[in-house]
């Protein structure tokens, strides 16, 4: 069947839709869960200006340390927290099963409070610090994992990328938290012990909100179908989409969650997490499912964007931004320029253009930027700032770089930073997608905590220009992997992506593109379904009483 226009698609989705379920009660249950994507931003930002300033390095006793034993440091209290991320994402395989995504949001959002708190009265202990960054790592882990889960579960089908990537917004929100709180209050307290404990300590301050607002949002209603609470659910749908449980929206989709649901509890019914393990690697499309995201993570974090932002104030001054403070306020602008880009690519673009195109455009841009500044360092490796100076065509080839680093930012805001978290939570069944997404962001995390370690040493060893060359690298073969083995799934039904993971990764490009039939709402599916039936039961009927006449 023939490709459709998805922006014209989804237009007609939209429009075709009941105006009420776009409404308050939805955005707010989303905006509740995306906020605590903060954590992880909010942490780059602050680590990324803690490890350069004086205070800090004088307090915890590193000042004094050669450029390699500095780096070997600075390497280590950076990337601590993401190798806790791990341990929090593999801790949400469990508890998400059992607790829902709510008790479990809010006993992980306890544990990064702890983390946080102790970070900011590790009064200059070294391990004191890396263990509780460990702590604010493993509750950092969990907001990363059940936050697309619960969003995309509660997500009309039109919007669910927007809804979605909210979550990716928040986390470059808490970038800009990050770096800005940290150039303010440098400003007016550098020197002493407030310049690096009250950024530190400030984190708290949006988990509190998160926290407190699960509160007021119900479980999802696919976890509530999973555990057999049937009227619950469709209650729980009912306030999501503000409409009566006897109108067809309603009826349509629950009735494609009901069905897809019991399908696969009929499946593996009373399955240990062991099972559910047998179950994604022995089925060959849930294994292609896997092998996908699970490329798709590595690819992203050794993309290197990521390190780029952890270590952003030490090479914006390789660009030639001299002083901490303008280097603060460079990275500032660099999380800004993130945060607006993720949130106007999940507004105009995500759910019209698709996630296979937005990908690759992405890694197109990063792989041109990448090679600007790859080349801007190699060819002035070794030259003083004076000299840089005092050359015009330098200090031009200086700003062009760090636009570069800026475009740079934009390029994996809409490709590898929006992507992987979006389709994860998108292709695998319900029943298996909780402990999927949990392990596929622990290896996420398990890259992050490997190219953050090694980003120091990589910009010590190569003469800093090798570091990007490298992440140039990782950026082609991640194109060509794209190109072939990524699926379009935006606009499609949750429970309809089977048949894309029904041939071989090389060929998947052939039918990337969703037909009209892909892209059917469930209530207009579960309509027309019912029309065939009837017209077979007609029709069946007809023969039947020919048959009778003719006996």
């Amino acid at each position: 069947m023939a490709r459709t226009n998805l922006i014209k698609a989804t237009r007609k989705a939209i429009k075709e839709s009941p105006r009420e379920i776009f409404n308050w009660d939805l955005l707010v249950c989303t905006w509740i869960w995306a906020f605590s994507g903060v954590a992880k931003g909010f942490d780059e930002g602050n680590i990324a200006s803690l490890v350069i300033m004086d205070t800090f390095k004088e307090r915890f006793g590193i000042a004094n340390q050669t450029d390699h034993e500095y780096a070997n440091t600075k390497g280590w209290i950076v990337a601590i927290a993401t190798a806790g991320a791990v341990f929090g994402c593999l801790g949400c395989v469990w508890m998400t099963q059992r607790l829902g995504r709510t008790r479990t949001m809010q006993l992980f959002t306890l544990i990064y409070i702890a983390g946080c708190l102790g970070q900011a009265f590790s009064n200059g202990n070294l391990a004191a610090l890396y263990a509780t960054r460990v702590i604010a790592g493993i509750g950092i882990g969990a907001t990363t994992v059940l936050p697309s889960i619960y969003i995309t579960e509660i997500a009309p089908q039109p919007i669910r990328g927007l809804l979605t990537l909210q979550y990716t917004c928040c986390q470059q929100l808490g970038v800009v938290f990050g770096f800005f709180f940290n150039y303010g209050i440098t400003k007016y307290h550098a020197g002493t012990q407030l310049q690096w404990q009250l950024p530190t300590a400030l984190q708290v301050a949006p988990a509190v909100i998160w926290g407190l607002g699960t509160l007021y949002t119900p479980e999802t209603p696919r976890f509530l179908l999973m555990k057999g609470r049937r009227s619950e659910a469709l209650s729980t749908l009912c306030r999501f989409r503000r409409l009566p449980e006897d109108h067809p929206y309603v009826q349509g989709e629950f009735y494609g969650i009901e069905t897809q649901l019991n399908h696969e509890m009929e499946t593996v019914a009373g399955a240990s997490v062991f099972d559910l393990m047998k179950e994604t690697f022995t089925d060959v499309a849930n294994r292609r499912r896997f092998v996908l995201m699970f490329a798709c993570h590595v690819f992203g974090q050794w993309s290197g964007a990521n390190a780029i932002t952890q270590y952003s104030p030490t090479i914006f001054g390789y660009l030639g931004i001299a002083g901490t403070e303008a280097r603060f306020l460079a990275t500032g602008l660099y999380g800004v320029l993130k945060f607006v880009s993720v949130l106007l690519f999940s507004i105009f673009v995500i759910d019209f253009i698709g996630r296979r195109r937005s990908l690759m455009t992405g890694i197109i841009m990063q792989i041109l930027t990448l090679a600007y500044v790859g080349g801007y360092l190699g060819v002035t490796s070794g030259w003083s700032a004076e000299r840089i100076e005092g050359s015009a065509s330098a200090i031009t080839a200086s700003r062009t770089a760090i636009a570069a680093i800026y475009i740079h930012a934009v390029a994996w805001s809409i490709g590898w930073f929006s992507i992987p978290y979006l389709v994860t939570a998108e292709v695998f069944p319900i029943r298996i997608r909780s402990i999927n997404v949990s392990i596929l962001m622990a290896v996420h995390w398990a890259m992050y905590f490997g190219c953050s370690r090694a980003m120091p040493s990589l910009l010590a060893a190569t003469d800093r220009y090798g570091a990007f060359i490298f992440f140039l690298s990782i950026c082609t073969c991640s194109l060509v992997y794209v190109f072939f083995a990524m699926p379009e799934t935006s606009g499609r039904s949750l429970e309809s992506m089977d048949k894309l993971f029904d041939r071989p990764w090389y060929t998947v490009r052939k039918i990337a593109y969703p037909t009209p039939d892909d892209l059917k709402p469930a209530a207009r599916a579960m309509l027309e379904n019912e029309k065939d039936q009837e017209s077979v039961t007609a029709s069946n009927h007809v023969e039947d009483t020919y048959d009778k006449r003719n006996q």
